[in-house]
């Protein structure tokens, strides 16, 4: 059941005017009530998969650099996890838009959309950066509803179990693979030969949004590939999933889109009462990012983990629903379901995942991905760090901008190295208690021959 009309509009009021001060423009509630929805798949919050309706996505369009760079965020996760999922629009010196990493084309984000594009020019390209089906999903059609911009997409994309043509995997006539390198004479991480791409290959905004391709690094099944770019005019970084910067505050989309999740994960104990004020949406908020960045951190105690058998699965299930849990947060949905409680030590464990707000690789990246080969990766972080003279970074996920230079960027791949750089205050290793649940699960995809073991620190 949704909380009581009072408490909605309060909130929107609170979440509109913050949005002012921060320079974002929100959707009026009654006129965006009709135009969020889209697909079920990777939607959250609270209704998803068919048959199942598709939930509302609402969005959030923010202007990070002044009538250069904007994004639109969206609610992405499943059941109570959400986090934001960002496209970014970068307006490009010969006109028009370059889209970087597509959402889902709702109405409203359409609409959102067509507001910068007044001023700004229309889209001219959109580009994929990535081969991670979260961000694959929406691209094709979001180029459908700009059928005159030019989609790319990075190289690497693929299909399983057959490898089918770009326009069989959801993508429209025309699509264009990215080349793997454009900074001439360089090869930048993996990228293409020596001497970059042909000319005629060069996507037309490359000279002003110059790029690096990490990848791919492939398994048995599945590649992990991702596009860098860089805009000179704001000295900016834009990036999909490698590095993300972890905020204090809830990013207002999840308020604007539903808020529940923020009250839900408040609660430290199923007998807890899940309340309706700012002081309890932060806390839900951070332990929001300790599920989805850990999954499993060392502060959550789950009341009876499952053990892989019939029984534990049972058991499980008839812990997950306590009798205990209160009417009012048994009312926020999923019946009262909540199969664990957070010990004391969970804002320490925060405190060190956000590491001040500096840039963070993602742990299961860095714990099943990257590691596989570091000094491949390492070469790529030099290389950008390099050629790229950025003093932000826009990610995909989680906050934007993150202020940070090359010195911070090539800081946050200390995990990869034998000596760490940057010195006291610099990043390091996460707690090892902490990574402890995504360790084992490495270990289980190495014992099943889904990847590769771990290669030693360089």
């Amino acid at each position: 059941s949704p909380p009581p009309a009072t408490v909605l509009r309060r909130d929107a009021l609170a979440a509109a005017t913050a949005a002012v001060a921060a320079g974002s423009v929100l959707p009026d509630a009654a006129e965006a009530a009709g135009d969020r929805g889209y697909s079920a798949v990777l939607g959250g919050p609270f209704e998803f998969g068919f048959p199942l309706a598709a939930p509302k996505r609402a969005t959030v369009r923010r202007e990070l650099v002044p009538g250069r760079i904007w994004s639109f965020e969206q609610v992405q996760g499943l059941i109570y996890v959400h986090v934001p999922v960002r496209m970014t629009a970068v307006k490009l010196d010969a006109g028009g838009l370059l889209l970087y990493s597509a959402v889902a084309p709702t109405e409203e984000c359409l609409r959102l959309l067509a507001e910068v594009e007044a001023t700004a020019g229309a889209v001219r390209h959109i580009l994929l950066p990535t081969v991670a089906l979260e961000h694959k999903y929406f691209a094709g059609a979001f180029a459908d509803a700009r059928p005159d911009a030019q989609l790319w997409v990075a190289s690497a994309q693929y299909s399983f179990p057959l490898d089918l043509p770009l326009d069989l995997q959801g993508f429209p006539r025309g699509t264009k693979r990215l080349p793997d390198e454009m900074a001439p004479g360089r090869q930048g991480g993996g990228g293409a030969a020596e001497g970059g791409a042909d000319a005629s290959d060069r996507p037309e905004w490359a000279e002003q949004l110059p790029y690096k391709v990490l990848g791919p690094i492939a398994e048995s099944v599945g590649a992990f590939q991702e596009v860098v770019l860089f805009d000179r005019p704001t000295g900016t970084l834009l990036v999909t999933d490698l590095v993300v910067g972890v905020p204090t505050a809830p990013p207002e989309v999840l308020r604007v889109n539903d808020d529940r999740a923020l009250r839900f994960h408040s609660r430290d104990s199923p007998a807890e009462e899940a309340v309706a004020t700012d002081e309890a949406r932060a806390i839900g908020w951070k332990k929001i990012c300790l599920f989805a960045l850990y999954f499993q951190s060392s502060p959550l105690a789950v009341a009876s983990p499952p053990d892989g058998s019939p029984a534990g699965a049972v058991r499980f299930f008839r812990s997950a629903f306590p009798a205990e849990v209160p009417a009012e947060a048994r009312a926020l949905g999923w019946n009262g379901f909540i199969a664990w409680s957070w010990k004391p030590d969970w804002r320490d464990a925060f405190e060190a995942l956000r590491g001040g707000g500096s840039p963070l690789v993602p742990p299961i990246i860095q714990v099943a991905i990257l590691n596989r080969e570091p000094r491949r990766v390492l070469e790529f972080v030099r290389a950008v760090g390099a050629e790229f003279a950025f003093t932000q970074i826009v990610p995909c996920h989680f906050d934007a901008p993150v202020s940070a230079t090359p010195k911070e960027w090539s800081e946050a791949f200390n995990f990869l190295r034998a000596s760490p750089v940057g010195g006291p205050g610099a990043r390091g290793d996460l707690p090892a208690a902490d990574l402890a649940f995504l360790r084992a699960f490495e270990a289980g995809l190495v014992r099943a021959g889904t990847i590769r073991r771990a290669a030693p620190r360089v």
